[in-house]
Formats: structure tokens, C-alpha cells, sequence
């Protein structure tokens, strides 16, 4: 099934717990609609427009670029963010008590369309769609969580862990996207390949922040590794952690389901395989419904005795400690243990099959439901079906 073929084929919606006021209060909402743009650059072009300074702006999440958005902004009551750009507007939504704040969001509700299929593929993701609209599906972090992992599956986040401090630099001078231009992937191989000699590395290092790092580490040495690291913005070190202490949730979830009664099959992410689950025994299906598991952090609460062997064991088998996880030399950024839903049940799920008309002589599924906050719509995809996305 291909999805993302259009902006309007993958719609989001946020829904919050409380109606936005109609009466004057501290803090101004408005609606970021937006399709093409990712959540940050269009938050940034909206500040510019309207002269708002970007820290006083608070969202409750990203939104896919390859998507039609709409999703919730604050600010305090002086500023006006109302404009409207090419494929983007802001247009006011009331007033709240305050900023805001992650704990406000209910959820997201999705309206898909899913393309390009074959009569027999249809039927079956019929199927996964009716099972999945009963018992729900295993709550994993999808791709979209794992932007950062380098190759081989690195995790900067788990180099820090291992105060590996001199690598996990390395590795941030060298970082670039697979699918980044060939001329940035050779200056970027280029810099791994001279780490250490900070003369000749110095006409590589073009990005601002990497230049200030740079003129760190010819004034101190390795002396001054530390120090570039703090320099890396909160809001990217938390990504780092996130990525990392999602990856070991993930983890821990699919090695558990392996060692129970059920069904199961492999999904393909990016950090590896992941087992999802198309029937599990009854009482097992309700503890994962019901039951959450805590993601990694130094004060994470016990977990139940079977889940914390498997999760001790994944510590071991990547050669960390728990206590490992509080990071006393990195001030930015912390790992923050919170409860996670092993698994979540769609709701007002709803979905009918059609002609495709993009694709002559094929089939199409128009979907419809809402997923509590955290869920990824991509993920309940994959549980109903081999899924091809557009390249970012």
C-alpha cells in the first residue's frame, strides 16, 4: 500500500482535554494549518511574519511535512502570530489560562487514504484493519523517532551513556543523512576521517556551530570535548536522548511479545526489526492495554518481574547500567522516565474501500480514527500492511 501520495491523503488533526476560551485570558491559541512544511520552519517563518520572538511560542509536537496538519500554537496575549503563507496558515483558536504543555493533548485524529493496491492486498488489510479496530496493536516508536541513528544503528544518545564522550563528537561533526547530497556525505567522511587534526579539519567545518566547537578544540584539545557538547542546543540533545531511550522501549515491548503465546509478525524499522502482534491469548491482550511500561531514565520506577529481566537483559547485552542514564556532565538534556501504553486500540475507526483514482485499475482504502497522544498513525499502518512511503 502506498500512503503520503498526496498532502490530502494523510490529514492530522490535534485534539486537546479542554475547549480553548472565547474570553480574553494570559495566553493566546491559534491553528498552525500547514502542508510541505515541517512544524519548526513554518513556526519560524510565522514569528518572522509577525515579529513574535520563537521562545515565546510553544507547540505540542512536530507534524509530518508530507501531510495536511493542523495543529495547536500558544502564546502570551500581546502577540498576534495570525498569517497565512504558501502552504501554511495561522489563524487564531481562543485563549487559555496557560502556555501550552504536553499534558493538554488528547490525541490526534487521522484521515488517510491508502493507495495503489491490488484487490487481494485490500482484502487483507481489511482484515488487519477490522482485528486492529478490536484488539488494538503494539504502541512501538516508529521512524519517525529515529531521524538521528547513524549507521550500523548507532545511538548518539547511548555513546553519551557510555561516556564515550571523544567518539559521540566525532560522530556529531560526521553525522548527515542517508539521503543527503554526495557532496556534503564526502566533506562529512572527510571530517571523521581527520578527527584530531584540527588545522586541516577546519575548512570542512562550514555550520556555525561546528566552527565554534572547532576553535573549543584547538584552543583545549580533547581537553575541551565536554565543553562542545554542551554546546549542542537542548532541544537537539533531548532528540538524541528520545531516539536512544525509545529505541530500548521498543526493544524491551518486542523481545517480551517473542517470549509469549501469540501471533506474531516482524515490522521493519529503522533501528531493526520490531514484533507486532495479530492475536494474543486474552489476558495477556488486556495487561498490554491496560499495563504501561516505563521508559529508561535513573529514577524509572520497578517494572513488573518479567518485563524488567527482559529489559536488564537488553542493559547487559548493550553494555550499560541504569545508573548510567543520569548524566551529571551533559546540563541540557536528561533522560525522563514516563509511562507508555504497551499497546493502544484505535478509536472511531472507520474505513471504505474504493476506486483509486490516482492509480487506474487499483484499489483504495479511506480511512478514519483517532490515537491518543504518542501513538503513530504509521505504526497502526504497518501493523495492517507493507507500507511505502514518500523519501524525505
Amino acid at each position: 500500500m502506498r500512503i503520503k501520495t498526496t498532502a490530502d491523503d494523510f490529514c492530522v488533526e490535534e485534539v486537546l482535554h479542554f475547549t480553548p476560551a472565547k474570553k480574553e485570558m494570559p495566553f493566546r491559541l491559534f491553528l498552525l494549518e500547514k502542508e510541505g512544511w515541517n512544524t519548526s520552519d513554518a513556526i519560524r517563518e510565522a514569528a518572522s511574519r509577525k515579529k513574535v520572538p520563537l521562545g515565546e511560542i510553544r507547540s505540542l509536537g512536530r507534524k509530518d511535512r508530507h501531510a495536511r496538519t493542523v495543529q495547536f500554537l500558544s502564546v502570551p496575549e500581546k502577540f498576534d502570530l495570525a498569517c497565512e503563507g504558501e502552504g501554511f496558515s495561522v489563524r487564531s483558536a481562543g485563549y487559555s489560562l496557560k502556555q501550552l504543555e504536553p499534558a493538554v493533548l488528547k490525541g490526534n485524529r487521522f484521515s488517510l487514504v491508502l493507495r495503489d493496491m491490488g484487490d487481494r492486498e485490500a482484502e487483507r488489510a481489511e482484515i488487519r484493519l477490522e482485528q486492529v479496530s478490536r484488539r488494538g496493536f503494539a504502541n512501538y516508536f516508529d521512524d519517525q523517532r529515529f531521524g538521528n541513528v547513524g549507521s550500523k544503528g548507532e545511538f548518539f544518545g547511548e555513546m553519551l551513556v557510555k561516556r564515550r564522550f571523544d567518539a559521540a563528537l566525532r560522530k556529531y561533526f560526521s553525522f548527515c543523512h542517508p539521503e543527503a547530497p554526495a557532496y556534503l556525505k564526502k566533506r562529512k567522511a572527510l571530517l571523521a576521517e581527520k578527527w584530531g587534526q584540527w588545522e586541516e579539519m577546519e575548512p570542512l567545518c562550514t555550520e556555525p556551530l561546528l566552527k565554534k566547537m572547532l576553535a573549543l578544540l584547538k584552543k583545549k584539545g580533547r581537553d575541551g570535548v565536554l565543553a562542545c557538547l554542551r554546546l549542542i542546543p537542548a532541544e537537539e540533545m533531548g532528540m538524541y536522548f528520545s531516539a536512544y531511550s525509545s529505541f530500548l522501549w521498543n526493544e524491551t515491548l518486542s523481545r517480551f511479545l517473542q517470549g509469549e503465546d501469540g501471533e506474531l509478525f516482524p515490522v521493519e524499522l529503522r533501528t531493526g526489526q520490531v514484533y507486532q502482534y495479530a492475536g494474543l491469548p486474552e489476558e495477556l491482550q488486556r495487561r498490554l492495554l491496560s499495563e504501561p511500561l516505563h521508559t529508561v531514565g535513573p529514577d524509572m520506577p520497578p517494572l513488573p518481574p518479567d518485563l524488567e529481566r527482559v529489559f536488564y537483559r537488553l542493559l547487559g547485552e548493550r553494555g550499560v547500567r541504569l545508573s548510567k542514564f543520569r548524566m551529571k556532565e551533559i546540563s541540557q538534556a536528561y533522560f525522563a522516565s514516563f509511562p507508555r501504553q504497551c499497546a493502544v486500540l484505535p478509536e472511531e475507526m472507520e474505513w471504505k474501500r474504493e476506486e483509486d483514482a490516482l492509480f487506474p485499475g487499483k484499489v483504495a482504502l479511506r480511512l478514519r480514527f483517532f490515537l491518543s497522544r504518542g501513538s503513530y498513525a504509521t505504526m497502526l499502518l504497518k501493523s495492517v500492511g507493507r507500507v511505502q512511503e514518500p523519501r524525505t
